[in-house]
């Protein structure tokens, strides 16, 4: 078996970021010490930014702007796979921006489209990538006990060492 690259590591972790319907987004919480959700997101760039287009209204929004450092975790549902992210978030201000990573399916939830006043888009920055994933054999010994790790090092990606 080769010797692990983190930029391997991170080309695993964007099509299970793609095959996921949802992430699990956590944040510190309002009251509890962490708070998870459930979230669409939009599939993320090849430098793994993930966007996601919360409501003004929720409170990942409120504990967002008092804490802007979240986790994502997602599954991949065809393969065992898993990716965990961490970065910050920030709010994206360009109504341009909010067009490109529209979701079709976000329609139910604001009819007027990408200019709902209730719509705002987030720019999540992966700065840590956990990967899991059993088919490619990114689950060290013995049985994928401890994933690999990459964080992010100037314009790349350098591999860390997984507790």
């Amino acid at each position: 078996m080769r010797p692990l690259q983190a930029e391997h590591v991170v080309a695993i972790a964007k099509p299970t970021l793609d095959a996921a319907e949802c992430c699990f987004l956590t944040t510190p919480g309002d009251s509890d010490p962490t708070s998870t959700r459930l979230m669409h997101h939009v599939k993320p760039d090849a430098d793994l930014t993930v966007w996601f287009g919360p409501s003004l209204a929720s409170r990942k929004v409120r504990e967002i702007r008092r804490t802007p450092r979240v986790t994502v975790a997602c599954l991949d549902p065809t393969r065992p796979a898993s990716a965990v992210l961490a970065g910050p978030v920030t709010v994206e201000e360009r109504t341009e921006q909010w067009r490109r990573y529209w979701r079709e399916d976000w329609q139910t939830f604001w009819p007027e489209g990408p200019s709902a006043r209730d719509y705002v888009l987030w720019r999540f920055a992966c700065e840590r990538v956990e990967v899991l994933s059993f088919p490619v054999g990114i689950a060290p010994a013995p049985y994928g006990i401890r994933p690999a790790v990459v964080v992010r090092h100037g314009d790349g990606w350098r591999l860390a060492v997984s507790s």
